[in-house]
């Protein structure tokens, strides 16, 4: 039986566990451009287990929708792809929300000065897609059940 590791942070709580697994599943939303450096640095400290393993990697983003996911995955899951070595089989990009009522003080003040930038009020935004977040856990559950060629 194959084990699979999600491993995933936010900004208001999070989780993090490694142990011996086969397939390792990461995620970061994208906060002022980049992974979350939490993420990055379990990658980073977990580099060597990783070149063993299986590995899915997701984002979660604002930007879903205004340019093709391609694009997307390029600039947001790069960084994440560098340190999981060579065993990336899936790469997605989900959207996200944005729920202002929730904000911290400096993430409220940080999206305030960039609305203001853009000339744009802050609103409730939703781009979450269950669908596809779906549609890649039954892709990533495929893949779990196949080894890679790389073990072979």
């Amino acid at each position: 039986m194959v084990r699979v590791l999600i491993v995933y942070d936010t900004r208001y709580g999070s989780t993090k566990t490694i142990a011996p697994f086969d397939f390792i599943v990461i995620g970061s939303p994208i906060y002022e451009e980049h992974p979350l450096p939490s993420v990055m640095n379990f990658l980073a400290e977990n580099r060597d287990h990783l070149k063993e393993k299986d590995v899915a990697l997701f984002v979660v983003c604002m930007d879903y929708g205004a340019m093709p996911k391609e694009d997307l995955a390029h600039r947001y899951a790069a960084d994440l792809r560098t340190d999981a070595a060579n065993r990336v089989r899936a790469i997605e990009v989900f959207g996200g929300y944005l729920d202002v009522d929730k904000l911290s003080a400096p993430d409220r003040k940080l999206i305030e000065e960039f609305a203001k930038l853009m000339g744009v009020p802050i609103t409730q935004v939703n781009k979450l897609d269950k669908q596809s977040a779906h549609k890649f856990g039954v892709q990533v559950a495929h893949l779990s059940e196949r080894p890679s060629l790389s073990n072979n």
